[in-house]
């Protein structure tokens, strides 16, 4: 695969009203070092005439962002694909401008269904706003996407959270792997765990007609199309990158550590270039597995995570010699 950056997940903000248990970006929260509005808007421009094709924007919480809306309007404007997620807190605040700026589509998290979602995210109340704000994105024509990420806080309610999905007629459903801090992570299943539940998930995929499309993690769908599926390599480095709210450049989301660059400070074609970032992109080629050539190593996150290497990845339960 040539390199070609394609996308950025760009997390706007450090900011954020919520503490939730498996933030991966609760030791940046608060931090005020983040670019200005018009250094954001110099950014896009070059971005854009990079041949970047679509941004992500995260955080933090953007919605606590006051320029959020400038940024992706301008976002548009210079042709990238853009959609943004939230946790839900904000949208019934924000929902005129939301309207008022022709959002189409928004990505709201959602781990868990009633109290259980409360407890995880550390807000009394908050699954009722999310519905609150579900059922007022759907009476304006906004198509959501529902977030998860699998935890051992809820390995065993996925349905409870794919029947609100059905109910309030969800467009996507996405179940995700949980990156942890450490090997001791209290929130990181075994193995094993990981397996049976996707595995069920998937059955239940494959078994029911739904009228929110399930989405699970690339790496998980390997299990059930080991011959066919070709799409399970990590692309962080190959057409994906990070931008924090500083503008420092990282291959993945989850891995703040490994800084390649600021876009700032340094122009694009420097920091897609630099030597680490480029190592990072290289496929792990595993001579004893079989689907080597086809996941190309997978999810470097996780190992990366656990050992500072990107490895192949540490949770894959499908190798054969």
């Amino acid at each position: 695969m040539k390199r070609k950056l394609i996308e950025v997940a760009f997390e706007i903000t450090y900011d954020c009203n919520l503490n939730c248990f498996h933030c991966y970006n609760k030791d940046n929260l608060g931090s005020k070092k983040e670019m200005s509005t018009e250094q954001i808007i110099i950014v896009l421009d070059e971005l854009a005439g990079f041949g970047v094709e679509k941004l992500k924007i995260g955080g933090g919480e953007p919605l606590l962002r006051p320029d959020l809306m400038d940024v992706y309007d301008y976002a548009i404007k210079k042709g990238l694909e853009t959609n943004f997620s939230t946790n839900g807190l904000l949208v019934l605040e924000k929902l005129g401008e939301l309207i008022q700026h022709n959002v189409k589509k928004l990505q709201i998290s959602l781990d868990n269904v009633g109290a259980k979602h409360d407890e995880f995210r550390k807000h009394k109340g908050l699954f009722k706003i999310v519905e609150q704000s579900v059922m007022k994105l759907n009476k304006n024509s906004v198509s959501i996407n529902i977030a998860t990420t699998l935890t051992s806080k809820n390995q065993y309610d996925l349905k409870a959270v794919l029947d609100f999905c059905e109910e309030h007629k969800i467009a996507k459903w996405k179940v995700m792997k949980y990156i942890p801090k450490d090997s001791a992570d209290p929130l990181l299943l075994k193995k094993e765990e990981y397996k049976q539940i996707i595995t069920n998930l998937l059955d239940y995929k494959e078994n029911n007609r739904t009228q929110t499309e399930i989405i699970v993690a690339r790496e998980f769908d390997l299990i059930k199309v080991p011959s066919d599926y070709n799409d399970m390599q990590c692309f962080g480095g190959k057409s994906f990158v990070s931008m924090k709210p500083n503008g420092d450049i990282t291959p993945c989301s989850y891995i703040d550590d490994l800084v390649v660059g600021n876009i700032i400070e340094d122009r694009i074609e420097e920091i897609w270039n630099n030597p680490v970032l480029i190592n990072f992109s290289q496929d792990y080629h595993n001579p004893s597995c079989i689907y080597a050539q086809k996941c190309r190593g997978g999810c470097k996150a996780i190992t990366y995570k656990l050992n500072k290497q990107s490895r192949c990845d540490l949770y894959c339960w499908v190798k054969k010699e």
